[in-house]
């Protein structure tokens, strides 16, 4: 699912679908200031010069994990299953204190008006971006589409490009399945 492209989608889609699936299951992409430094870098986020430290790695983790809640919202709720729910319940009273901080204005100098960063410091800006991709997909109608896995153990953020905008598992074959092998094995043992 890694790198899966926002078919019809706008970048900023895919950009959001990255951020958020720094974490997997067994890893975490965000893991250190230096992963968070390379990982700006590589989507232009971040100048070549600029470092990211820990305050700031934490800041990016909080935001990635808020995001995550939002499109966990975005979906069905998650199954029941035997693994623990990847959502952290914390996460959207963090994003809230996180987007305060981050200021964004109206910049009316290009060409069509936009949401743009209103600070210097460069982790700041680029996360300040990420904040104002999602005010895009809002505006664009394009955000109800961005979702994360209904299966609690996974969460992997995915766009929904099925017509009637219902799909649910980041990959049928996988989490969708795991889904229904449980119903199966409840169904057998209430039978």
């Amino acid at each position: 699912m890694a790198g899966e492209i926002v078919a019809g989608g706008p970048a900023v889609l895919q950009r959001i679908v990255d951020f958020v699936n720094t974490r997997g299951a067994d890893s975490d992409g965000l893991g250190t200031s230096e992963q968070l430094t390379s990982w700006l870098h590589t989507h232009d986020l971040l100048p070549v010069c600029a470092q990211a430290n820990g305050d700031d790695r934490e800041r990016a983790v909080w935001l990635r994990e808020g995001l995550r809640a939002l499109l966990a919202e975005n979906n069905a709720e998650p199954v029941t299953s035997p693994r623990p729910d990847g959502l952290d319940p914390t996460a959207r009273t963090e994003l809230a204190t996180l987007t305060a901080a981050l200021p964004l204005h109206l910049d009316v100098t290009g060409g069509l008006p936009r949401l743009a960063p209103q600070t210097r410091q460069p982790v700041d800006y680029a996360l300040s971006i990420l904040l104002a991709d999602v005010a895009t997909a809002v505006a664009a109608g394009t955000w109800p589409r961005l979702k994360a896995c209904r299966e609690p153990s996974c969460r992997w953020a995915f766009y929904d490009q099925s017509r009637n905008h219902g799909r649910t598992w980041c990959s049928m074959n996988v989490c969708g399945n795991r889904v229904k092998v449980r119903a199966s094995q409840r169904r057998r043992a209430a039978g």
